[in-house]
């Protein structure tokens, strides 16, 4: 299983990389200093989306840093994203959407539960981006739904959790925007849960990662 996911990683970044590289362009600063990826310590779902996030970077050459919050901070994740404290967050589609517009999320939840909307995960993530701010951007949508104890604790409307990348516009190359659509497209709401397994078993995240992604 790991050395399949490492394969459809390449191949999809490859490709999207191979077709859109832009050769004789000057280098960005933004491109060259390492990506500060804020997680939360307590959560072993984001401490092991971090560190997948981290190493693809690294095996796409970019330096990145994993920063653990491990109490509350006054600025929430995408209010420190927005405010430059740091470069990358994760998150999941409905709940990204309620702290960016709570009138919405539940007016989406209501047309969900009236069967109004014929894809309710396409259209949360469509509706997500939309209320992003324009510094930042995402990818496209895992199929893994996410973010059960945030969600949980803050009373989010009953919306799609499609995990997500979030981080500032200018932030990446095209070639490493493309491995980190392709790993989130083959996440999984099974692969993650076993991955926090194997993660009790084996207590090393960077361990655990490297395996599945068969570095």
């Amino acid at each position: 299983m790991w050395s399949a996911t490492l394969a459809a990683v390449t191949l999809l970044a490859g490709l999207a990389g191979c077709s859109t590289a832009e050769p004789g362009r000057s280098p960005d600063p933004d491109h060259e200093r390492p990506v500060r990826i804020l997680v939360s310590g307590h959560s072993p779902e984001q401490l092991i989306l971090g560190q997948i996030y981290l190493q693809v970077l690294n095996e796409e050459g970019r330096e990145a840093d994993l920063i653990s919050e491990s109490t509350p901070q006054p600025l929430n994740r995408l209010a420190r994203l927005r405010e430059k404290e740091v470069d990358l967050v994760i998150g999941c589609t409905g709940n990204l959407l309620h702290r960016l517009d709570p009138v919405r999320a539940h007016e989406l939840s209501a047309e969900i539960a009236a069967g109004k909307v014929e894809d309710p995960a396409d259209q949360t993530h469509r509706e997500f981006v939309g209320a992003l701010p324009g510094s930042l951007t995402t990818t496209d949508p895992s199929s893994a739904q996410g973010c059960a104890e945030d969600v949980h604790l803050r009373q989010v409307p009953d919306l799609p959790e499609s995990i997500v990348p979030v981080f500032s516009r200018d932030l990446f190359d095209r070639e490493e925007t493309a491995a980190l659509a392709a790993v989130t497209r083959v996440l999984t709401t099974e692969e993650i849960a076993s991955l926090i397994e194997e993660l009790e078993k084996e207590s090393s995240v960077s361990t655990v990662v490297a395996e599945w992604l068969g570095y």
